[in-house]
């Protein structure tokens, strides 16, 4: 599989179940459709507990909503995420046994791994990148972090670029990236705060050093 794009340093996901309504999600993707982000910027969907009519539906919608200026990623299902042009799709923990035939026609293949055995799935399913979580303890649920030397020693491990997740805000993105991350994925951080856009811009400064 041949990746088309380099890959942003920053993913905002934007979690349905975290939002609480759809019509809050839909605020959130409207807001963030209303700046041209030059593709700096990633966006991975996440919709979970929803039928499966209901998850395409949903997934469908965001798509609208969404600048062709941010890069599309969907939690969850390659052959939807395919079906629906997005740009690719992250597949978590229970999706690794994916087929390769839903992942071959995407740009972007992202897997989720919380241990060194899992980096076993990044050739067979031809992953571009990588997403280590819980780095920190995530603010809105109960799960017990890596902490930040697990995650140095899965960068090391990768063959792909690594997103550290799980508790990211402003005050930690600098020992992530002491870490030699390649990006940083929130939640959050930025769906709770005041003015979203100002939050991502803020996490994006964070690594123009690296452009």
């Amino acid at each position: 599989m041949t990746q088309v794009f380099s890959l942003p340093h920053v993913m905002l996901i934007c979690d349905y179940q975290f939002c609480g309504s759809t019509e809050r999600w839909c605020e959130v993707l409207q807001t963030i459709s209303n700046r041209d982000w030059n593709n700096e910027l990633a966006v991975q969907i996440r919709i979970n507990n929803q039928s499966a009519t209901q998850y395409r539906e949903l997934a469908e919608l965001a798509k609208s909503i969404l600048p062709t200026t941010v890069r599309t990623i969907l939690n969850g299902d390659a052959q939807v995420a395919a079906e629906l042009d997005y740009d690719g799709v992250h597949l978590p923990r229970s999706r690794l046994e994916t087929p390769t035939l839903y992942t071959e026609g995407l740009s972007w293949v992202s897997i989720a791994i919380h241990e060194t055995s899992e980096l076993d799935f990044l050739e067979p399913l031809g992953a571009h990148s990588i997403v280590v979580a819980p780095v920190f303890r995530p603010q809105w649920k109960a799960s017990t972090p890596l902490g930040l030397a697990r995650l140095r020693a899965l960068v090391v491990q990768s063959s792909v670029p690594v997103y550290a997740l799980g508790g990211i805000d402003h005050s930690n993105v600098d020992a992530c990236q002491q870490q030699r991350v390649h990006g940083i994925a929130v939640l959050s951080s930025v769906l709770r705060a005041r003015d979203p856009v100002e939050a991502i811009k803020k996490y994006l400064a964070s690594f123009t050093f690296e452009s």
